[in-house]
This record gives C-alpha cells, structure tokens and sequence, in this order.
C-alpha cells in the first residue's frame, strides 16, 4: 500500500472513531442530563448508600435521677408513657393538623385581599438611531373579592373538616388507648416473670434440700446410687430453669422500659405480685359493657365520624356542580415618569355557571356516594367487631378469675403434699421419685396460680381497652 493511502486510512478510521466517541457522550448526556444516578449503586448486587445526610434518628430518653430508684406502680407507668411516648405525641400532632385543617376551611367563608405592584423601565431604540427616553412606571393594584352564594359549598367543606377533626381526635384516643394497654401488658408480664423467678429459686431450694437428703441417706446406706443422681440431675434443671427465667425478666424489663420511650437497658423496680390476693373483680354485665362500648369505644367512634366526613364530602361534590356568585373591587394607580399619575377603580359581581366539565362533576358524586355506602357498611363492621371483642374478653376475663380458687387450693395442697412426702422419705418409707414428683407438682401449682393471677389482670386490660374507659381494679 502506498504511503498516503496508508495515512489517508489511518486518519479516516481515527476520526471515525472520534466521531463515534463524540456522538456516544452526547447521547449519554441527554439520557441523563441532569446526573440523576450519580448516587446509584455500581450493580444490582450493591447496595445502596444515601448521598446525602438523612434526618438523625432520636435517641431514647432517660430517666432522671430522682426516679431511678423508686418503685413504681402501673398508673404512675402510664402517666409517664402517655407524656413521652412518641404514639401519642403523634397522634397528637395529627390533631392540630386537623384542627388547621378545618381552619383553612372556615377561611372561604371571609374575603379575600391581595396587593400588586409591578414596576417596570421601558427604553425603545428606532431603526434610524432616535432613541426614545428610558420611562419608569409603577401600577400598584388592591383587589378584594368575597363569594356571596355558593349553593352551600363552603358550608359542606367545613363539615367534612370538622369531622376529619373528629377522626384525628378519636384516632388520638385510640393512641392513648394503644399505649395504655402496651403498658399495662408489658408491666404484668413483668410482674408474672418476677414471680416465676421467686418461684424458680424456691424450686431450686426445695431440690437442694432432696439433693442433700439424698446424700444423707446415700452415706447411710439407706439410698442408692441411682436416687442420688436423680437428685443431682433435678438440681440441675432447676438451677437450669432459674438462669433462663432471669433472662426472661431482663427481656420483660427492656419491653416495659421501651413502652416509656427509654432504653431497653433501663431497669425499672415495681411492686412483687401477692399471691395470697384475690383477682381483680368485675360488677358488670357484658350485655351492659357492650352497651357501654357504642359510645366509649374509640375505634367505633372514629368510624361515626367517618360516616360523618363521607356525608359532607357528598354535599360538597353536588355543590361544586351548581353556579355560584361572587363580587370583586379593585383600585389601582399609576405612576410614570413623563406623565401625571393616574387611578382606576372596579366593581362588578360574577356569576359562575357550570355547563359541561366532562362528566368530571358527575362521577366526583358517584365516587362519594359510593364512599359514603362504603363508610356505612365500614361502622357496621365496626360496631359488630366491638360487640363481639367486648362479649370475648369478657368472658376470658370471667374465665381468669372462675379458675382461680381451683389453682390457689391446687398450690395449698400440693405444698402440703411436698411436706409429708419429704418427711416419709427422710425415713425411709417413701422413694426419691415421690420427692421429685411432689416437688414438680408444686412447682406447676406455683407457675398455674401465677399465671391465671397475671392473665386475669391482662384480660382486664384488654377488656378495658375493648370498651373505651377503666374498668374494675386494674391494679394489683
């Protein structure tokens, strides 16, 4: 080849391929010309990293040192959860933000006054080169504008937001409720927990006391190898249970603590539970309860206002369909260099008659009819769900406290039982086996006994919460 077809050749295929390269960064460019996935990962297999700095996450509160250290009761548990659990604080929020809402609203229901003022400097310039004197003007302009009728638009608007109010005032409620009854859940868990520790070491107690009987009678030739570590071998699960059951109450301590907006780390000391105490009592009806839950409960009363909201939003929709009248006045002035300042002045009414909106109107009624039915058949779920979930935790709370007696007279007698059966042992006319049996049956009355105590002061509780307000003794 010669030597300028060789050259020619190399130049065409380098700009060519500069060309290529020019044309590819020109489209990438305009696929992305703003660089909006700078901050994407690299593959779908990388994980994504936020390229700017998010919001800090709020830190647990603690408490101060005056409270450390006092024992606290269930009311004063919920008093401090209800002022700093961020549930209700927003849900709280949310009601001011309705309460705005319906500010915003009663606000069509005053007129209107805007103010403006355009300044400006205008300089023409004549094909022949004669210019014409740079002019400043200013035109100040006040208008005021009210809307006289309105076929009761105004007035519907105002009525959906001030049942939306409603909504966010009964959702607040339910908050209060929500975080109550977290409370009140976590604290007799914790309070069930920390007694079937005390009961755990008296379990481990009385197996220390079999283990050294054991021995004794092992030394005397009055026991065998094999009773002996049978003996060692329920010491063991005991000693093993207790260790388990600590963690179980530092677990409940943390859930209690974490209902109060502090660190689950944080150890809270409460009153011990009293078994000897009867469960807490109930003088009502649960056809009364029920009753009382159609207005108490918060839940059923956010659904009424729901209805109330959907009826009003139907109100308005018909209304945004009809003409409505409105008047205007506006006074403006003039100034210009050049010339004498001037005024203008207008009043006039307007008359607003809708005629054709593409059916718009028409289907935005059928949507909150439709809404409206649908809010209806939502109240009548809600107040069947209430009925039915007060009728329940009723009964399980009557439940609680029916089995009680049984599992306090089945923890008398299986204490008593323990007694004689360790004595028959000592001298010889009873086995290891019948010690280890007696004490396992003990230790079962204790866990029953503690457990239908603390679950007939949590049905309580949910019953409570069913109905909308306090009910009974809810404290041990």
């Amino acid at each position: 080849m010669p030597p300028k077809v060789f050259s020619l050749a190399v130049c065409t295929v380098f700009c060519v391929a500069q060309g290529a390269l020019a044309q590819a960064s020109v489209g990438a460019w305009l696929a992305d010309p703003l660089d909006t996935e700078s901050g994407m990962s690299a593959s779908p297999a990388q994980a994504w990293t936020a390229p700017r700095r998010l919001p800090g996450v709020p830190k647990p509160q603690t408490l101060p040192a005056a409270e450390q250290g006092q024992v606290w009761t269930l009311p004063q548990l919920t008093a401090y959860a209800l002022a700093h659990n961020p549930q209700t604080a927003a849900a709280w929020d949310g009601l001011r933000a309705q309460a705005a809402g319906l500010g915003i609203a009663e606000s069509a229901w005053l007129p209107n006054l805007t103010l403006n003022t355009g300044f400006s400097r205008r300089q023409a310039v004549s094909t022949i080169g004669f210019t014409v004197p740079a002019r400043n003007s200013a035109n100040p302009n006040l208008t005021l504008s009210y809307t006289l009728w309105d076929f009761g638009l105004r007035a519907a608007k105002v009525d959906a937001a001030r049942a939306q109010e409603w909504v966010a005032g009964f959702t607040q409620n339910q908050s209060i409720q929500a975080v109550a009854f977290s409370v009140a859940q976590a604290y007799y868990q914790l309070l069930g927990n920390q007694s079937l520790l005390r009961a755990d070491e008296k379990t481990v107690a009385e197996n220390r006391k079999n283990l050294e009987a054991a021995e004794v009678l092992h030394r005397a030739g009055q026991a065998t190898i094999g009773a002996l570590y049978q003996a060692r071998a329920a010491m063991a699960q005991a000693q093993s249970t207790l260790a388990a059951q600590r963690q179980t109450v530092r677990s409940s301590e943390g859930s209690l603590a974490s209902t109060l907006n502090l660190g689950p780390q944080t150890s809270l000391r409460i009153a011990p539970l009293k078994l000897g105490q009867k469960p807490p009592q109930l003088h009502s009806a649960a056809e009364t309860l029920m009753q009382a839950a159609l207005t108490a409960n918060p839940a059923l009363q956010q659904a009424r206002a729901q209805v109330a909201v959907a009826r009003a939003n139907v109100r308005s929709a018909e209304a945004s369909g009809l003409p409505s009248l409105g008047v205007s006045s506006s006074y403006g002035y003039a100034f210009q260099n050049g010339y004498l300042p001037g005024d203008t002045w207008t009043v006039g009414f307007t008359l607003t008659v809708p005629l054709f909106t593409g059916f718009n109107t028409h289907y935005q009624i059928r949507q909150t009819q439709a809404l409206r039915d649908q809010a209806q058949s939502n109240l009548a779920v809600s107040r069947s769900s209430t009925e039915a979930t007060v009728w329940q935790d009723f009964h399980n709370f009557q439940g609680a406290v029916a089995a009680y007696p049984g599992a306090q007279s089945g923890l008398e007698n299986a204490r008593k039982a323990l007694e004689v059966v360790q004595a028959q042992y000592r001298v010889g006319q009873a086995t290891i086996q019948d010690v280890l049996l007696a004490e396992s049956t003990l230790a079962q009355a204790r866990y029953t006994l503690i457990q239908n105590l603390v679950n007939s002061y949590v049905a309580l509780a949910q019953l409570s919460q069913a109905v909308g307000m306090p009910l009974g003794e809810n404290t041990p």
